[in-house]
């Protein structure tokens, strides 16, 4: 593979990168957290790759699907970690107030995860792939997404775009 990167991109290494700023707007968008929250606790996904396909959208971008294999199995064992981590998140907010503390810490670690995981994935969209399915759809197809649920995607990312306008 080619690794390349648009002239005016951070490093592909940045944790701070257009990926990680879209997923942080994007996330906060009308009823985009229930969305991805409900495919990773009804399906089994992984919202930074949804994430990740959310943001190849926007940018008109399509995937392929050797692309997808890598990025989820290269992310697999951070993905068994943040997973971890959440699960212990949610039993520690059973138990609030008196856990609050290590709640939000917990809390603080699982977003620094996802940021690790989300700039591994800009890692893999600044290198040269062949581009030949849409990103919803190789999302979809992964975690089986029903094609309402997938245009209802679609959706939320074309109304994020409008509101940036």
């Amino acid at each position: 593979m080619t690794k390349t990167a648009p002239p005016s991109s951070p490093p592909p290494d940045s944790l701070n990168n257009p990926l990680w700023q879209f997923s942080v707007d994007f996330y906060r968008h009308d009823d985009v957290q229930q969305f991805l929250l409900d495919c990773q606790d009804y399906k089994g996904a992984d919202v930074c790759l949804m994430l990740w396909a959310s943001y190849a959208t926007a940018c008109g971008r399509q995937l392929s699907e050797e692309s997808w294999r890598v990025a989820d199995r290269g992310l697999a064992p951070r993905r068994r970690m943040i997973m971890s981590v959440r699960r212990l998140r949610r039993w520690l907010g059973r138990m609030r107030p008196r856990t609050q503390g290590l709640y939000e810490s917990c809390k603080r670690y699982e977003l620094k995860l996802e940021q690790l995981q989300l700039a591994a994935l800009w890692r893999l969209y600044s290198e040269s792939w062949p581009e030949d399915r849409p990103a919803l759809e190789l999302a979809g197809q992964q975690y089986g997404l029903l094609q309402k649920e997938q245009a209802r995607w679609a959706g939320l990312i074309e109304s994020y775009k409008a509101n940036l306008t």
